[in-house]
């Protein structure tokens, strides 16, 4: 057999519990077009390579050396070591339950869920907490400055001791056992550049020969910033393909000399400059064949049954939104998919995979697709999510078909409750179509979910605050929401004239040579600051309210298989039902550890109760630590805490799991809480 034509690597970090679309498109193109293509997911791996039973030793180790070593400054940091000790003391029971989170059995009881879920946070957190450098998330990763320089990206891509992702690729780029014509590494978030660029220069180092293609939006959009992206060509890459991959790419693979032939859609370095070739035209929709999710193994995803992505367009119809900068993608043009082609990838995917769940992964389903869709697809039969924007256009008989069609949760930008800001931010929603829209969907059955900001700029106290009390007032038919602070994107309309949308200066940040977002200021309204304050400020009411209280810890991935296996309302009732239990029974039995250790050789043992679960940590004595040792498995929290009250901080739960220990200062041994036994 021949070598492959190109090898698609998907690297860290994305999210762990479904496939991505942008390699399965571009294989599937490039294939039917006479070309040899391979595909890895080395996302996927990394997760179970991170949180392997092989590094654990290691990870312990590092953190014993945090908490001897790090000084009072440190004191948070070393309370973290300590927290993700406890976590790790427990780590067999902890990886069983991830393990359960790929059984489709997972999803009949909420509780099961809960547990493989958090489980599977909680062990990134502790194995994180053990690395100098890198923090991984199921959907973040944090990597301190590394981005801050060159040269500092340089050091981290060599380094084993404080790069995670090096001795991973590394062992990756061992298995390859057939040398492409081409590697291409799709970035398609900013949390993928540092581990892209650690892939590159591995892959250079053990294969200098093959050139390496770098696609995706994120390398697509820093061209605009050539001085930073200059030095990165040839130590991690050779060529940017730009935008839509399909045409550049087959055309690169069909060129003797793609850079001398100036193929089009394609960025190189050539004498002292980057070149950027003429950008390619645009594949018509009907053009592109159903994703190719061959040489993917979809069982090692962390999901009980997997969630396929499609498009059905690509760009975005409305194409107006002043901090968007995804119609820019595909050059500000919109094409849909023919709905008859969309049931008929549907059917495709199905046959191949026995898949029957799928995500819309468009910027915005289109509204015409609501009327035209649910006739093309079999009733009850899949089930479906995606995103789209309030239309006066829709309604309630829309949503009913949508339903029946197998939507189960659609996801839509809310942003601000105040009309006079969406005019301002070129949305134009208007606060009696947004209610009339979630009113007819949550009436269809369908969950609701809004994305939401404070401070676009000239927002005021009391518009931020009508959004606050919009989202509380309506949570009865918006069924969770995702809220936060504006962020100033590179290449959203709004960079490109900030002036007209208030801003009055335009700050570059520090701490990355590869940035693609802004601090600002504004001429009037609610600063960054004020944001900040005013999202503290809501996160505040719903507490008091209750609003949005429970299923903040679930996946948006997984949010659909519960859906699909549990009616909306009753699933509602069941995770409200969860989180008034997670203080009783014995489940206090899976969230607390115990342990001691010595600080120095010599120095006396210290012990310790861990809550992994609240992120809270009490050191006491050995007589406190016994009790917990032999205390009965089905004894109560509530009658462990009446007993032993001094070990109530450490016993009692909170409503949701902490991705970020909420730590202060030990506890001395000599307080009432080391005298709790």
């Amino acid at each position: 057999m021949t070598a492959p034509d190109l090898h698609l690597i998907f690297p860290p970090q994305w999210s762990p519990f479904q496939p991505f679309l942008s390699t399965p498109s571009l294989k599937a193109y490039l294939e039917s077009h006479g070309h040899r293509v391979r595909q890895s997911d080395w996302n996927v791996e990394f997760y179970e390579y991170f949180i392997d039973r092989r590094r654990l030793a290691k990870a312990s180790a590092r953190l014993m050396r945090y908490i001897r070593e790090l000084p009072e400054e440190n004191e948070i940091y070393r309370n973290s070591a300590y927290l993700a000790l406890g976590i790790l003391s427990n780590y067999e029971t902890k990886r069983s339950a991830v393990d359960r989170l790929r059984s489709p059995a997972c999803l009949d009881r909420v509780e099961d869920f809960y547990e493989s879920v958090t489980a599977l946070k909680r062990l990134l957190y502790a194995f994180s907490v053990a690395e100098p450098v890198v923090e991984v998330g199921t959907s973040s990763l944090s990597t301190a400055r590394v981005l801050r320089s060159a040269a500092a990206v340089d050091a981290f891509c060599e380094s084993e001791e404080d790069n995670p992702f090096l001795p991973f690729v590394r062992s990756k780029i061992a298995e390859i056992d057939e040398v492409p014509r081409y590697f291409g590494i799709s970035v398609i978030g900013t949390e993928q550049i540092l581990p892209s660029l650690t892939l590159g220069a591995a892959l250079k180092a053990r294969f200098p020969g093959v050139p390496i293609l770098v696609g995706g939006s994120v390398f697509s959009r820093l061209l605009d910033r050539a001085d930073a992206l200059q030095p990165l060509f040839g130590r991690f890459f050779d060529i940017v393909v730009r935008y839509e991959g399909e045409i550049p790419a087959d055309r690169l693979l069909s060129a003797t000399d793609p850079c001398g032939e100036r193929t089009p859609g394609i960025a190189f370095y050539e004498n002292g400059r980057i070149i950027m070739t003429d950008l390619a035209p645009q594949l018509p929709m009907e053009e592109i064949p159903t994703p190719d999710f061959g040489d993917l193994d979809l069982r090692r995803y962390f999901s009980p049954d997997i969630v396929l992505p499609l498009l059905s367009a690509r760009g975005c119809y409305w194409d107006k939104c002043a901090f968007c900068y995804h119609g820019m993608i595909y050059g500000d043009r919109y094409r849909v998919r023919d709905p008859k082609a969309i049931a008929a990838d549907v059917e495709r995917l199905n046959a191949r995979h026995g898949v029957t769940h799928f995500a819309l992964n468009d910027e915005a389903i289109p509204p015409k697709l609501f009327k035209t869709l649910p006739a093309a697809l079999p009733r009850r039969t899949y089930f479906f999510t995606g995103l789209y924007k309030f239309e006066r256009f829709f309604r309630a008989e829309h949503y009913r078909d949508m339903y029946e069609a197998g939507f189960r949760s659609l996801y839509i930008g809310l942003e601000s409750a105040s009309e006079r800001v969406q005019r301002h931010m070129r949305k134009n929603n208007t606060r009696a179509v947004m209610h009339a829209n979630l009113a007819d969907a949550d009436a269809a059955g369908i969950w609701n979910h809004t994305f939401n900001f404070f401070g676009f700029p000239t927002e005021t106290e009391a518009e931020a605050m009508e959004t606050a009390h919009f989202l509380i007032d309506n949570s009865a038919i918006i069924h969770s929401e995702g809220t936060g602070t504006f962020s100033f994107e590179h290449n959203a309309p709004i960079a490109k004239s900030p002036e007209a949308f208030g801003v009055s200066r335009v700050v570059e940040k520090t701490d990355s040579i590869l940035e693609l977002y802004y601090d600002y200021e504004v001429e009037s309204g609610l600063t960054q600051a004020d944001a900040t304050r005013m999202l503290e400020r809501f996160s505040e009411m719903k507490r008091q309210t209750g609003a949005y209280r429970y299923g903040g810890w679930i996946p948006r991935e997984h949010l659909l298989l519960l859906l699909a296996r549990h009616e909306r309302d009753a699933l509602r009732t069941k995770l409200a039902d969860l989180d008034s239990r997670l203080d009783e029974d014995a489940r206090w039995r899976r969230d607390i550890a115990w342990f001691a250790l010595q600080k120095e050789t010599g120095s006396e043992l210290r012990f310790f109760v861990v809550n992994t679960h609240a992120g809270t940590i009490l050191e006491t004595n050995r007589d406190a630590v016994l009790v917990l040792e032999f205390m009965p498995q089905d004894v109560p929290l509530k009658t462990i805490v009446e007993s032993f009250p001094a070990l109530a901080p450490v016993l009692t739960h909170r409503a949701e799991p902490v991705s970020q220990p909420a730590l202060g200062p030990l506890t001395p041994s000599s307080s009432a809480a080391g005298r709790a036994a």
